[in-house]
């Protein structure tokens, strides 16, 4: 008997069926939009997937891998243009982040992304890839999330192959629009770029059209900027630069808020403000490094000390220290230092023992300084200066060999603009004096009116005496400044100061040497003449000390 053929007509509906089903099934793609290989404490990792089909998509058997493991998906349907996200613990993603109430998320042993490079893939039940990426850790951010870009066109994402790091302030996007996706008006509020002695602001149109003018609305410290956002063309820039002296003069090291504000929101109002926390120092020398061990012998480690000459204990934990060539290293905690004390720094924990009872911190990754010459810069945690300093083994007293004695710094608390006359050799028997008083420091004097200090100054370099300090209090807050030392003969010998910024009381230093010549100047006595133009005011004020010097780099003469 024969067996009964199919009809060919059940059979091409067969046929067109499975075509159908095989399109539906393209039609509904997924892609993998977003990961976070380097979440911060707490947060686990987690991949984001969009459906950016037409049509509702189940996945059944599909698959998550990285360059060594795959493991199953639960079996889920994903709406058209739904998320998914995927990840270990659920619980724990949802107590770091705040996920859209449509967002699926699915629990599954995801395999563990690699911290540098790796790969993810998304697979079908039969193992056909549907969608891979490779990232790279140092391309990005750690601690934000990579994420897909694309454009928003008529309603849908078109997404493309760049890869870039979430610019959202919570560091990702899970669950939600990407941040780096092209809106038609998205102007963005950008984070403040901090400079050496100021802040920079800016405002970028991201989105896929030019954008009008709106108002902005600025605060930082004391600069209160109230003005219009030009109109800016797609992807253009406008910039505004706070100087640190407009953020204000203090005599303690202070905790400034940052807030901008754009009106009339648009595509992505959450960018649209900025919030951000800025460490003012103080503009006069109050934190300042004065002492530097740049050649230990064997018992030693190279270490760099910081002075803390405000009134307030000062805490330098995320406080960075930088060298010429601009490496960085990272203040440690614990790294409290009291009103008028010191803290030594240094990479080595042999520190410990030269330090004694004093205080002294870890840095991270080391900064060396050069034996012969270099530059330290103290800044803060996001990157203003308090102080910087010149190395210079040619500032070391002239001895046989400086191998385990450190630079000290004569007057921490000096503003001095000739580093050559403030900086000399230990005289410690144990080559420093990490964490404490400097061996050849000063106290710093009393200061009313204007004076010199010592009386008489000398001009040789190994005396007590030398250098001679000028010290001022004067009426105005916040003035341009020039001083001048003049012979009694009206006739000008040196300049300290030539338009700078300075406040109501403060201090210079002169090496007791003519500018002109670079010779010590004669015994005699000498007029040094302060004048200060105010900022806010026509004001103008003078004002001049008697500078007694009683001994020079000449050889006294038999009588």
């Amino acid at each position: 008997m024969k067996s009964p053929r199919a009809s060919p007509s059940l059979f091409l509906l067969a046929v067109i069926s499975a075509v159908l089903a095989a399109a539906a099934s393209a039609g509904a793609q997924i892609l993998i939009t977003e990961i976070h290989p380097t979440p911060s404490s707490g947060e686990p990792e987690w991949v984001e997937c969009v459906n950016t089909g037409t049509r509702p998509i189940r996945l059944e058997g599909w698959r998550v891998c990285d360059n060594r493991t795959c493991v199953e998906i639960p079996v889920t349907t994903l709406s058209a243009g739904g998320f998914l996200v995927l990840v270990r613990d659920s619980e724990a993603l949802a107590e770091s982040r705040s996920l859209p109430g449509t967002t699926v998320v699915a629990e599954c042993p995801l395999p563990s992304l690699n911290n540098s490079v790796d790969r993810v893939e998304m697979r079908r039940a039969d193992s056909s890839i549907v969608d891979s990426l490779t990232y790279d850790v140092r391309k990005n951010r750690r601690g934000v999330s990579i994420e897909r870009c694309g454009v928003w066109q008529n309603g849908l994402v078109i997404y493309d192959q760049a890869w870039g790091p979430c610019m959202r302030r919570d560091s990702a996007s899970c669950g939600s629009l990407n941040s780096c996706v092209r809106l038609p008006n998205d102007v963005r509020v950008l984070p403040a770029n901090v400079e050496d002695s100021s802040v920079s602001i800016s405002f970028m149109n991201v989105g896929s059209l030019p954008s009008g003018q709106r108002r902005r609305i600025i605060d930082c410290g004391d600069v209160r900027i109230r003005d219009v956002l030009p109109a800016l063309d797609p992807q253009q820039v406008d910039h505004v630069r706070i100087e640190r002296n407009r953020i204000g003069l203090h005599d303690s090291v202070r905790a400034v808020a940052i807030r901008v504000v754009i009106t009339s929101a648009d595509d992505r109002p959450e960018n649209d403000t900025l919030e951000q926390m800025l460490i003012v120092p103080t503009v006069e020398p109050r934190i300042t490094i004065t002492e530097m061990m740049a050649e230990p012998n064997e018992r030693q480690s190279e270490y760099i000390e910081i002075w803390n000459g405000t009134p307030v204990a000062l805490d330098v934990a995320g406080w960075t220290l930088e060298d010429a060539s601009g490496k960085r290293a990272s203040i440690m905690p614990p790294a409290r230092v009291e009103p008028g004390c010191y803290l030594a720094v240094s990479a080595d924990t042999s520190i410990a023992p030269m330090v004694r009872s004093a205080s002294w911190a870890l840095m991270r990754p080391a900064v060396n300084i050069n034996s012969t010459t270099d530059t330290i810069t103290l800044r803060t945690p996001q990157g203003l200066v308090a102080d910087r300093v010149a190395y210079d083994s040619r500032n070391h007293a002239h001895i046989l060999s400086t191998r385990g004695i450190s630079l000290e710094r004569r007057s921490p608390w000096s503003n001095n603009p000739m580093e050559g006359a403030l900086w000399t050799s230990s005289t410690d028997v144990s080559g420093g004096t990490p964490g404490r008083s400097n061996s050849v420091g000063r106290p710093p004097p009393v200061i009313s009116g204007m004076r010199s200090w010592p009386d008489p100054c000398s001009a040789i370099e190994s005396s007590t005496r030398y250098p001679c300090i000028i010290t001022w209090e004067q009426p105005l807050e916040q003035g341009i400044g020039r001083l001048r030392v003049y012979r009694s003969d009206g006739t000008a010998v040196s300049e300290l100061l030539n338009g700078q910024l300075i406040g109501n009381s403060g201090s210079a230093v002169w090496d007791v040497r003519d500018d002109a010549t670079g010779a010590p100047v004669p015994v005699g006595i000498y007029v040094a003449v302060l004048e200060c133009t105010s900022l806010q005011t026509p004001q103008h004020h003078v004002e001049g000390c008697i500078i007694n010097v009683g001994q020079t780099d000449d050889i006294p003469r038999k009588r």
